[in-house]
């Protein structure tokens, strides 16, 4: 597997080009702060998300991206509701907190065009580790985690049971990304 820094520019052929527009423009232009996928808003209920044109559930959601249907999947946690009294004995309404979209199976040149695309769109802000690759490559982990605006988007390189790997983009919300950044702290800071 190579690895692709952002500062490093290779020359693009005109296909990996055109990729690049079309899924930079369907994954939008970071702001301050991530707040979804196209109509996908964090903080949207299931039934909410039930009624766009693109779901076929509240948890399945299909877009075209670089000229394939692209399968998000949604993950809901619950949120408290705002001004809601904790002794009317509610329970937290679970709210759209994770959207992961399935970018097909993984090949180095693949992954690369991954890499400039988000790179064109949000900010790197943690990098795959050498010592994080070494760890995937000898199968000690099944999961390679690239964070970009600070964990609120994620490229991740997925280990199937059978050894075949599949890419993931994943947009989650504030307090998801807090984690992420947290987990990545605590394996960093962990004796070796």
């Amino acid at each position: 597997m190579k690895r692709y820094s952002g500062t490093r520019r290779t020359r693009i052929c005109p296909l990996i080009a055109f990729s690049s527009i079309v899924l930079s423009c369907a994954l939008g232009y970071a702001e301050q702060s991530i707040d979804g996928f196209r109509d996908l808003k964090f903080g949207m209920m299931e039934q909410e998300v039930s009624a766009l044109p693109a779901c076929h559930s509240s948890t399945e959601c299909v877009y075209e991206l670089t000229d394939k249907n692209r399968y998000l999947k949604l993950t809901y946690l619950p949120e408290p509701v705002p001004g809601a009294a904790e002794s009317a004995g509610t329970s937290p309404t679970p709210r759209l907190a994770q959207i992961t979209i399935d970018m097909g199976q993984y090949t180095d040149e693949w992954h690369q065009q991954l890499q400039v695309i988000l790179g064109e769109s949000y900010r790197l802000t943690h990098d795959l580790t050498e010592a994080t690759m070494q760890s995937f490559l000898a199968n000690q982990q099944d999961e390679l985690n690239a964070g970009y605006e600070d964990g609120q988007v994620l490229l991740k390189v997925v280990r199937r049971p059978f050894g075949n790997m599949t890419l993931k983009v994943v947009y989650q919300n504030a307090a998801l990304a807090a984690d992420f950044i947290q987990h990545l702290q605590a394996v960093a800071s962990s004796p070796k």
